[in-house]
């Protein structure tokens, strides 16, 4: 092999080397990204069933209390209340929207295990996304949903409001 071979050999090794890496690399990146969105996509259906389980639910113990005729806020659960009665530990026994105060979980997909923790807050309708310990006819429910796949924590609200008919 003469010199200018030599070098047109080396040349072309190097090239494909280079060309195998950025290949490599792109894969990886495709990679880190579709686990971001399956990570996005499946952190979204967690938290968005279980915003609906609690939507089904009324607004408060007290707010199906028939003997109370005109039902003002004083009547609710005060705000360091919130949160399961005794014996109501999930989904199946939770009896009123603000039992999902404290809730957490451990879901498991094929591929991830998903920390489910919840936050339920009287907030005032002016600025729902302030706490306040004033008992209000607003609620909101923030579902947090993390893993160890993602760096990023995704968090969805939901306002529900009590309203009744006389």
């Amino acid at each position: 092999m003469q010199g200018g071979e030599s070098i047109i050999t080396i040349g072309a090794v190097a090239l494909l080397t280079f060309t195998a890496i950025n290949i490599n690399n792109s894969f990886t990146e495709d990679d880190q990204f579709f686990n971001q969105t399956r990570f996005g996509l499946e952190a979204i259906a967690l938290a968005s069933s279980v915003i609906e389980e609690a939507s089904q639910l009324p607004f408060d113990e007290q707010s199906w209390d028939s003997t109370k005729i005109e039902k003002i806020p004083t009547d609710f659960t005060i705000a360091n209340s919130l949160g399961p009665d005794f014996g109501e530990t999930d989904f199946a026994t939770f009896d009123d929207f603000d039992d999902f105060n404290g809730f957490t979980s451990a879901e498991t997909t094929l591929q991830n295990v998903y920390n489910v923790s919840c936050n339920v807050a009287y907030v005032n309708p002016a600025y729902p996304d302030i706490e306040s310990i004033n008992r209000s006819f607003f609620k909101k429910l923030t579902v947090s949903v993390s893993s160890k796949v993602s760096e990023d924590t995704l968090s969805l609200s939901y306002v529900h409001g009590y309203w009744y008919f006389n």
